[in-house]
């Protein structure tokens, strides 16, 4: 289109040249008898040089974007799922002990049925008013014998637990001798199977670990027990002289786990 273009204006030059000196203003007449419509008529830059077939919708096509099910599909693939935000559950009931009536949620067997092993007695003042849980301070019946208390609760650990932890307070107070060597008073702290059967030691004490002073202690339980039902224990069995007695308060037993 340019090199045509140039062949009309070269030839428009010609015809005028020869009487261009003598016809005065009849020049600019002349000149208006070419008007700018051919210098770039608006044919020459019409829709049709970019006719709506040069672009048709099919230059396009639908398939080119992706249809709904590939959006679906990129947008699952590009989107990661909710992650676990890990919770963290209590699994006692009464972890305090504190609950009215005395000994709600344990279960109790002392050895002296007179005495409870959740109460209010002397013997050490609580660490959560009003109860605490004495285990032990008798001695066996018979000589050879044993005293012995069992507390316990049942508990579920939450499917998808990754730690479970034990804290609570503790005090051993021994009437046998302070230079003594065997352990003749025990108690100890586990975590059982329903029927008894023992899965982790938790803790152990003796007349041979006095401790003054509430003292707490914090464990994790190594077993993985995810999804189970099992016991919290303790336990306490004093021979047939000289009494120890082991205080426990404010437990707390928690399953981190995804909800």
């Amino acid at each position: 289109m340019k090199s045509s273009l140039f062949v009309l204006l070269a030839a428009a030059g010609c015809a005028s040249g020869g009487s261009s000196l003598g016809q005065g203003d009849g020049s600019v007449i002349e000149d208006t008898a070419q008007p700018d419509s051919p210098m770039q008529p608006d044919s020459l830059v019409t829709d049709a040089l970019v006719p709506d077939a040069f672009v048709p919708d099919a230059f396009v096509p639908d398939a080119f974007v992706a249809p709904d099910a590939s959006i679906d599909a990129m947008a699952d693939a590009s989107v990661t799922p909710d992650a676990c935000v890990p919770v963290v559950s209590q699994l006692l009931l009464n972890p305090s002990l504190d609950l009215t009536p005395m000994g709600t949620n344990w279960q109790q067997t002392p050895f002296n049925a007179m005495y409870p092993l959740i109460t209010d007695q002397d013997g050490a003042a609580e660490h959560s008013a009003p109860y605490k849980a004495w285990l032990g301070g008798f001695v066996a019946a018979t000589a050879g014998g044993t005293a012995t208390d069992v507390l316990y609760q049942d508990f579920v650990v939450p499917a998808g637990t990754t730690q479970l932890s034990l804290s609570y307070v503790h005090i051993v107070g021994t009437q046998e001798s302070a230079s003594a060597t065997t352990a003749f008073d025990t108690a100890s702290v586990a975590i059982t199977q329903t029927n008894g059967t023992v899965i982790a030691n938790i803790n152990s004490f003796s007349n041979l670990t006095p401790v003054a002073a509430w003292t707490a202690i914090n464990v994790t339980v190594p077993q993985n027990l995810s999804g189970q039902t099992v016991r919290l224990r303790l336990t306490s069995s004093n021979d047939d002289s000289f009494t120890t007695n082991f205080f426990f308060d404010s437990f707390s037993l928690t399953a981190t786990h995804c909800p």
